[in-house]
């Protein structure tokens, strides 16, 4: 884009005709010279006095400061080095520098830039230097948004290079485009602009809430089940449950979370402006107009010496004259007006500031050479004339080229004979006051990126953040409440004694859960199947209900998600001993002692429940009897045990905190014992 818009700039300029002058006798004698005279010589004792010349008509771009920065780059090409900045969209062509080398006779590089640092041109006389390869890799590598300085450092840099042709073509290989192609990369910009600030603290804002929230919720969530499957009564199972220490932790981390991202995102966009050049000084802001005043003390009509030239002298002669015959003092200055000057490109700002520098009431006229825009300012008189009323011919130039009655000069001369007779009379404070410039510096800063757009995105990223845990909280629940896959309930084993039932003795989470589902299935049909009676009903239904408190708090016939695998093995093991109690009625109501989920046990046998430990006669199911005698030294192994949290060893089922460590007692008592723990008493 940079690229294009310096091609276009170039070619587009080089077609208008040079014109400069100088106020007075400078003026006919550029114009004698056919066009570039004035400027050329302006320019030329300019740079006899400094090799480096910078104007003071765009001082928010490049400030006439800076200018020892382009002497020290200078330096560096190696031959004597002739620098001119002068404002944008000023004729930029090879005839210029020719012209201005002309009048200061001095050989050397002559380099012309003009203030947004797009525009570059360079011609070497008398010396031998590759200033057109170095002039491509200035305008081909760096981005629209460089500046004069930056581009003109790179000039230096290409210039000085071992194949400054080599590198020209590489980046008018990368960076350019032929005819009816596209350039293949552009150059990555070096500057941000307020709307990438405002994008910047949009997206702060969204993480540094959204994040941060969402990861203390989820922990939140995380401890709150944890603590529910640790054996939490139903009644405790909200945030308060998880405990004040993981409560202060889940807090803790989200803190540090959002300093460490605040921290991060102010290292990260860390650009302070939009501008890449220096800022200006009070002396850089007032430079023109100080140069202005100077001259409108000697002469009531100043033209700028450093732009082409629009007023000869035939109409300066008879400007002064007009001016000569009027009862008001009255001012013109033929001056160009752009955003990047010390007015903003304010008309009326430039003259009131104009008329407070000269220091003297009068009319203040503009005559733009730049767009041909004239106008006029009441400073302190208080004229009977309305300048805010004048013909529109006066203040616009035609667009027809060959209308030479609305030439620049000749409206500054209709204007001036506006004011025949007029004298003070009205209210001086009747004009609109003109806008205030803005500030040279905070119209370059950017705000920081806690400011702009942030407290918008820390309201999207808090409602982000809830959004995203309520679809992955019930996303939980949902996996939680989806019905597994079938699993048949374990068919009863019948032995001498009665039913037992198959059991690992190092049951996996998702085996419980799975057997849990199952077991409740087969109960209920079970018990619509024997329909029983008496004190079978009685123990059956007090099973079921025990059961139901552990693993089916809701009552909707599915196994809670959030159920401890302690609560999964006491609910199998009591719904167990409910469907022995319907197959056999008269089943004992003890229960094997190495794994409870066996079922009922049909007898006493010696053997060791731990290593080492002496042997004793315990309750046992068939299968567990059978391992007994024939090796008592293993039958320990068939003892079950209960998932840990991970990392953690596996936990004996008569060791872990709940109701089933009592399950050696018999079945009334740990029917009891879950009933206590849920609140509930008969």
């Amino acid at each position: 884009m940079r690229t294009l818009l310096a091609v276009g700039l170039l070619l587009l300029l080089a077609s208008l005709p040079g014109a400069g002058v100088l106020a007075g006798d400078a003026v006919a004698a550029g114009r004698a010279e056919g066009g570039g005279g004035g400027q050329a010589a302006y320019l030329a004792e300019r740079l006899r006095a400094d090799a480096v010349y910078v104007t003071d008509q765009a001082p928010r771009e490049i400030p006439r400061s800076a200018a020892g920065e382009f002497a020290k780059a200078a330096k560096r090409t190696g031959v004597p080095t002739y620098v001119v900045l002068l404002p944008e969209r000023n004729p930029f062509d090879e005839r210029l520098l020719g012209a201005v080398h002309d009048r200061l006779r001095r050989d050397g590089l002559y380099v012309l830039l003009d203030s947004s640092g797009i525009g570059i041109t360079a011609v070497p006389f008398g010396v031998d230097v590759p200033a057109e390869s170095a002039t491509t890799v200035a305008l081909y590598e760096l981005p629209y948004d460089a500046g004069p300085l930056l581009t003109f450092q790179r000039f230096v840099e290409a210039l000085t290079d071992d194949d400054p042709a080599g590198r020209a073509e590489a980046a008018r290989e990368k960076y350019g485009s032929d005819a009816g192609r596209a350039p293949a990369e552009e150059p990555d910009r070096l500057h941000i602009t307020r709307t990438d600030r405002a994008n910047q603290s949009f997206l702060t804002g969204i993480l540094l809430a959204g994040v941060p929230l969402l990861v203390l919720a989820l922990v939140l969530y995380v401890l709150r089940r944890r603590a529910a499957r640790a054996g939490a009564k139903p009644a405790a199972r909200g945030f308060a449950g998880v405990g004040g220490r993981g409560l202060l932790a889940a807090v803790a981390t989200a803190a540090v979370l959002a300093g460490g991202m605040a921290l991060g995102a102010a290292a990260l966009y860390d650009d302070e402006t939009t501008d890449p050049g220096p800022p200006p000084t009070r002396a850089d802001m007032a430079a023109r107009l100080d140069r202005v005043s100077a001259g409108l003390a000697k002469d009531p009509v100043y033209v700028d010496p450093e732009s082409p030239a629009q007023i000869d002298a035939k109409e300066l002669a008879a400007l002064r004259e007009k001016i000569g015959g009027l009862d008001v003092p009255v001012y013109v200055a033929s001056v160009p007006m752009a955003p990047e000057d010390e007015s903003g490109g304010q008309g009326d700002t430039f003259l009131k500031s104009l008329g407070r520098t000269v220091g003297g009431d009068g009319i203040y006229v503009l005559a733009d050479p730049r767009s041909g825009y004239v106008n006029a300012v009441d400073y302190g008189i208080g004229l009977d004339v309305d300048l805010y009323l004048l013909p529109e011919a006066i203040g616009y130039q035609s667009r027809d080229v060959d209308d030479d009655d609305l030439r620049l000069g000749e409206r500054v001369g209709m204007l001036v004979e506006e004011l025949t007779g007029a004298r003070p009379g009205g209210d001086p404070g009747r004009a609109p006051s003109p806008m205030d410039p803005p500030d040279p510096v905070a119209e370059d800063a950017l705000p920081s990126v806690f400011a702009a757009d942030f407290v918008p995105g820390l309201f999207v990223g808090t409602l982000a953040a809830g959004l995203v845990f309520g679809l992955a909280a019930g996303a939980v629940r949902i996996a939680g409440r989806v019905r597994p896959a079938p699993v048949p309930a374990v068919t009863a084993v019948t032995a001498a004694g009665g039913p037992s039932y198959e059991a690992p003795p190092d049951p996996s989470e998702a085996y419980l859960r799975r057997t849990a589902h199952a077991e409740l299935e087969a109960l209920a049909r079970a018990f619509e199947t024997a329909d029983p009676a008496g004190a079978v009903r009685v123990r059956v239904w007090d099973c079921l209900d025990a059961a139901q408190l552990l693993v089916d708090v809701e009552e909707d016939g599915r196994v809670d998600a959030d159920a401890s695998p302690e609560a999964l093995a006491t609910a199998i093991t009591l719904i167990r001993a409910a469907r022995a109690a319907l197959a056999a009625p008269g089943t004992p109501a003890r229960l094997c002692t190495l794994n409870p989920m066996h079922g009922p046990a049909h007898g006493r046998q010696r053997t060791r429940l731990t290593p080492g430990a002496p042997a004793r006669a315990v309750p046992l199911c068939a299968g567990c009897r059978r391992a007994a005698r024939a090796n008592p030294g293993t039958a320990h192994r068939r003892r079950l045990t209960l998932p840990a949290p991970r990392g953690e060893a596996r936990i004996p089922y008569d060791a872990a905190p709940g109701p089933l460590r009592t399950a050696g007692e018999g079945v009334p008592r740990l029917i009891r014992e879950v009933q206590e723990a849920a609140g509930v008493h008969d």
